[in-house]
């Protein structure tokens, strides 16, 4: 039964978007929650996607911005050189949706800043709709490394680098543990015990999906 419950959930609350479309979100967004991006940069990005065409545009710092995919719940965007941008429109049952949006910055480690606003893009206190994951989260023993090789591995991270990413085609958060600024070996030793912590969005919140 709990294999079938976050389709069921994800069929019941996916009526809620039928009114609403990503790329309706995106244009009337405020400009200040991407900061670089004007109206007029984001209607141009919509018209040129859906008309199959690179949708890249100069942003306000001259740059270049690349919307890369849009549908109806989701979006992804270069919005600069070194910063990835991800929204999803995440149905509830006390609002017609949520918007979470990822930023993944790069450079010299990447790292993602998560949010998750109202229809009115108004920010939500993170304790609200997510319990982070904590770093013994990422880390899992196998056949070839043991509890004792895990540990020596841990205490290598000085600094701790996490990713996060949303998907197209569900309602996941997906969030992976960057090696640190070790050897090329260490880091293949590290890449066999760590795994991605994933959660998946249940109408009010981000629950961790059970292995």
């Amino acid at each position: 039964m709990k294999r079938f419950l976050p389709l069921v959930i994800t069929l019941a609350l996916g009526q809620a978007l039928q009114a609403q479309k990503m790329r309706d979100v995106f244009a009337a967004m405020p400009d200040s929650v991407l900061g670089i991006m004007t109206k007029n940069n984001r209607l141009d990005c919509i018209d040129f996607i859906e008309n199959t065409m690179a949708a890249k545009v100069h942003n306000r710092f001259d740059g270049d911005t690349e919307l890369k995919a849009l549908t109806v719940d989701y979006l992804e965007l270069q919005l600069t050189k070194n910063c990835r941008v991800e929204m999803k429109l995440l149905p509830s049952a006390d609002t017609l949706y949520y918007i979470c949006v990822a930023r993944t910055y790069s450079g010299p480690m990447a790292e993602t800043k998560v949010a998750l606003y109202t229809p009115d893009w108004e920010t939500l206190p993170e304790e609200k709709w997510m319990s982070r994951p904590v770093y013994a989260d990422f880390w899992e023993t196998n056949d070839s490394v043991d509890k004792e090789e895990v540990a020596r591995l841990q205490h290598l991270q000085d600094m701790r680098f996490v990713t996060a990413s949303l998907q197209p085609d569900d309602m996941r958060l997906t969030f992976v543990l960057q090696p640190g600024e070790v050897d090329k070996d260490e880091a293949e030793r590290m890449k066999k015990v760590l795994r991605p912590v994933v959660y998946g969005w249940q109408g009010k919140r981000f629950v961790r999906v059970e292995d």
